[in-house]
């Protein structure tokens, strides 16, 4: 085992606020993951795989029990655990405990007190802090590991988020070594050596094309077009879209070499993208953290390439590059492609920091188009040994907007990326492709404009209370483009203002889904229109969602509690409103609602003892 150091976690109280101290630094956490991707790398056996989990949970969770559940036969198999419980651990259909949620929804899931949440739990276990995350390979779901703490409030979301990602890279080791059994039952069975070789890598691609998007929603009027195709079955290259509200992230990487290290390699990458987005780095801030966070443990020779780019609200942008290929500016209003770079270093190869990065700004206007390529791309030869290069690819890019314009709506950029790469096969004809090839490019809306005035005349109209106005107006800005956010939420509001709750839902769902912007109201509003539709159960997971981002929200604890006295389950209706009375002391609703709710409880049981009496 990786030796680590660190100080003993401790969950203390602060302001009033339940949270933990202590345990693993950041460089530890990336130094486990990194090592945990060799671990795999060298198992072959799916059984050792469990065991190496089974004991980098206990490591880095510090937890009192770790379970590893294998779906089998229609249940959920615990296949390892760190101790035996009490009850024992036993098999789980998906509708069943923690372990069958997290299965059934794929979706990780963070609990700080389970005496609060009985169903998902038996009876008499002494678990109180859990983590469960689904092991994923494309849409199959292999099974799930769950952390666990007999200590309240012991995890936090970015250990969730380490927990994920150990929860990738066993879904791609396990692979890995499905694909070395496959080559050894294919030297026994000759028969079957090709299939079998053709299924097991085309299962490592599957993995691995859960952290690279290829098809990417439109946001706030900026539309994507992708390209993702590996040299082998699995690819060096990577690149991500992070929704922020008010801005989005990008970036695309290129690592050196090809095959499962420089997949394993993106993997990595890909979680410290998500962490450094989260923690609001700046771009060059981000670029140092990642290539600091992971240089330490690349295989030798190996390093990569990185360019980002944020762009805001307004339109304007910020971009830095490490040593990747320049992005590319198509100016709508002139024709002309501009080639944009920085002072960067590659990552990987010498201690970089912060200062080593030149940051540049621009804007992109109605209609402009940025492009950022891997080298696969302009790096590629034609039979008679010609590059391919800059020059060209942009005038192709001239050359082939210019047909589809005629040919298309005025949103094209998907069939833009299309034809591109079909140029580019064109070009390189029978030679074998040379690398790893990506391409990531942003359209923005050749309408934004005017989507924008028509959008300021629907606030108008909203805020003089003329709502035939408001919204035909917010309703033909949609109309134009579908990902404006601000007219998503407009129109949200007033649907759900109206009491058209099943609009209100529509729009604000696709607000949350398109701008990456939630916020406890809006999983409120949520909530509540969905308690109003009759759909409890989607009303109960907006309102949960809307106390996980602020747990002193008393609206949603009051509606939470209502979802449950609707479906009759009165002890969690006082469980929720007992919780919200801690979180916010303050609050003389959730008092009043409580005391009421427990008053009816007691008098029910006191007129049922009086008719038993009776009898």
């Amino acid at each position: 085992m990786i030796e680590l150091k660190f100080g003993q976690r401790k969950v203390v109280t602060f302001r009033g606020a339940r949270k933990v101290v202590g345990g693993l630094t950041e460089k530890n956490k990336i130094d486990i993951l990194l090592y945990i991707s060799k671990e795999f790398a060298n198992a072959d056996k799916e059984e050792d795989l469990y065991d190496i989990v089974i004991s980098l949970c206990k490591d880095i969770f510090e937890c009192d029990n770790t379970t590893l559940r294998m779906w089998k036969e229609r249940f959920l198999d615990p296949v390892r655990f760190f101790k035996e419980t009490e009850p024992p651990r036993r098999k789980l259909s998906q509708d069943e405990g923690y372990s069958g949620f997290t299965f059934k929804t794929r979706m990780p899931l963070l609990i700080q007190d389970l005496s609060h949440h009985p169903e998902y739990i038996d009876e008499g276990e002494s678990t109180r802090a859990i983590m469960c995350v689904p092991i994923m390979y494309k849409e199959e779901c292999l099974g799930t590991i769950a952390v666990e703490s007999d200590t309240e409030f012991f995890y936090r979301e970015d250990d969730l988020e380490i927990l994920e990602a150990l929860g990738s890279q066993l879904a791609l080791a396990i692979t890995s070594v499905r694909l070395i059994q496959g080559l050894v039952l294919a030297n026994e069975r000759e028969a079957q050596i090709l299939k079998q070789l053709e299924w097991d890598m085309r299962m490592g691609r599957n993995v691995q094309s859960q952290i690279v998007e290829t098809r990417i929603l439109a946001w706030n009027g900026l539309h994507f077009g992708t390209h993702y195709e590996p040299m082998t079955e699995v690819s060096g290259d990577y690149f991500n879209v992070v929704r922020q509200g008010n801005s989005i992230t990008a970036i695309i990487v290129d690592v050196s070499g090809h095959g499962i290290p420089a997949a394993l390699v993106t993997m990595s990458i890909h979680y410290q993208f998500q962490r450094c987005t989260s923690l609001g780095m700046g771009l060059g801030e981000m670029l140092a953290e990642l290539g600091e966070s992971i240089r330490p443990q690349l295989p030798d020779g190996t390093y990569f390439t990185a360019f980002v780019l944020k762009v805001y609200s307004d339109y304007t942008y910020s971009y830095v590059n490490a040593a990747h290929q320049k992005m590319l500016h198509f100016h709508s209003s002139t024709g002309r492609v501009e080639e944009l770079d920085t002072a960067g270093v590659p990552l990987g190869i010498f201690e970089v920091e912060r200062n080593n990065f030149e940051e540049k700004h621009g804007r992109i206007l109605p209609g402009d188009i940025l492009f950022l390529p891997t080298d696969g791309i302009v790096e590629q030869k034609n039979e008679a040994r010609q590059e391919l290069g800059n020059q060209r690819f942009i005038e192709w890019i001239r050359q082939e907007k210019a047909t589809i314009e005629e040919q298309r709506d005025k949103i094209f950029i998907e069939d833009l990326v299309g034809s591109l790469i079909g140029r580019f096969k064109r070009f390189k004809g029978d030679m074998r492709t040379g690398d790893d090839v990506s391409l990531l490019a942003l359209q923005c809306n050749p309408e934004l404009g005017k989507a924008r005035s028509v959008l300021s005349l629907a606030k108008a109209a909203a805020k003089s209370k003329k709502d035939q106005m408001a919204y035909e107006k917010a309703l033909e800005v949609f109309s134009m483009d579908e990902s404006l956010k601000d007219s998503l939420l407009l129109l949200g509001k007033m649907y759900y203002r109206d009491r058209n709750f099943e609009k209100g839902v529509q729009f604000m769902e696709k607000y949350v889904r398109t701008s990456g912007e939630e916020s406890e109201h809006i999983q409120y509003l949520l909530g509540r229109a969905y308690y109003e539709l009759g759909n409890i159960s989607e009303a109960k997971k907006a309102l949960k969602r809307s106390l996980a981002i602020d747990h002193t929200y008393a609206k949603s604890s009051l509606r939470l509690a209502r979802c449950y006295l609707k479906e009759n389950e009165t002890a969690k209706a006082i469980k929720v409103l007992q919780q919200g009375v801690k979180s916010a002391p303050t609050n003389e609703y959730l008092k009043i609602s409580l005391k009421k709710l427990e008053e009816l409880v007691r008098k029910k049981g006191a007129e049922d003892a009086a008719e038993r009496a009776a009898v």
